[in-house]
């Protein structure tokens, strides 16, 4: 069975659709857990009609974040496979089906995930996923760092179109509590790092960039603190050593997106010293070129290719 998790904050104008796209699923197999984190709306006059419903579970809770909101709706689910999705986003009918069938076929990975159609705010539609050209459809990664480092589109999944064992989300220990952005990510990482990754090219749900308040903020925390956890991965030595060291790489990239956004910020300091960090050889050359162009251009102006490049998308 799957247990699927939806925390909702504030979300009266759209929960009804993403609660109704669970329903109009093809696999019946299912138990649905509404976390409603403190909203201040009228999302709990919306949740109401489905209190009777034995297929849903809602809790109330003082809000305390999206990462405690997902971690308590786990803690109350029975399913084996545990799915996500946004109170703001909606699953096509076919999504839990193909989840099954990459379960059926690829047995022992931990994190399942699909592709996300993505409705920008500028109007335009991310249909499918790149990556995949050039490649088969369904893809088995025993170590999904060695691709991630290869190609950045590897992580092409959100957290919406993302599966994970209940073994797996145990082991992983959940999502971070206090993790401004990155919370699905981080936890993506971590279970990585120990189970293999199933990766489908189907497009299985739907993701509105329009109702996104985190991503209208920001694109990434310079401060994430996987940044610091990770270095357990390194020594954990239950994680074969070639994994570890490909973790490693991957994290190079991020600490190279990670001086981009304190110059972003103006922590111009922060930044120098995160470069000086990075092991150059595992950059790409257009990466070094970029970052070295950034770190001697003025704020503002950084700020504002930054806003014109991402921020209309976001």
């Amino acid at each position: 069975m799957f247990s699927v998790i939806i925390p909702v904050y504030n979300g009266a104008k759209f929960i009804d659709k993403a609660i109704e796209s669970v329903f109009s699923q093809t696999n019946s197999d299912w138990e649905l857990i509404v976390v409603n984190d403190g909203s201040k709306d009228d999302t709990m006059s919306v949740l109401q009609k489905y209190e009777d419903n034995d297929k849903i579970l809602i809790i109330n809770q003082e809000n305390s974040g999206v990462s405690v909101a997902r971690n308590t709706g786990v803690e109350a689910s029975k399913g084996e496979y545990i799915a996500f999705l946004d109170a703001d986003d909606v699953w096509h009918n076919n999504h839990l089906e193909v989840m099954a069938k990459l379960i059926e076929n690829y047995p022992t990975a931990g994190l399942y995930g699909t592709f996300t159609r993505t409705e920008l705010v500028n109007g335009d539609v991310m249909e499918k996923a790149e990556f995949f050209e050039g490649k088969e459809d369904t893809l088995f990664l025993e170590d999904f760092f060695a691709e991630y480092h290869k190609v950045k589109g590897t992580k092409m999944f959100t957290v919406i179109t993302t599966c994970v064992s209940r073994e797996a989300f145990v082991k992983s220990g959940g999502f971070p509590k206090g993790c401004k952005i990155g919370e699905d990510l981080e936890l993506s990482l971590v279970v990585a790092a120990y189970y293999p990754v199933v990766l489908s090219s189907q497009g299985t749900a739907t993701y509105i960039k329009e109702n996104s308040e985190a991503t209208k903020t920001q694109s990434f925390d310079p401060d994430w603190g996987f940044f610091e956890r990770v270095k357990t991965l390194y020594a954990d030595e239950t994680i074969p050593k070639e994994k570890r060291e490909n973790i490693k790489k991957v994290m190079e990239w991020f600490s190279m997106r990670r001086c981009r956004h304190y110059i972003i910020d103006g922590e111009r300091k922060k930044a120098y010293e995160v470069y000086k960090s990075i092991n150059k050889r595992e950059i790409s050359k257009k990466d070094l070129v970029i970052n070295t162009v950034l770190m001697v251009m003025p704020t503002a102006l950084v700020r504002k290719i930054f806003y014109s490049r991402w921020r209309g998308k976001a």
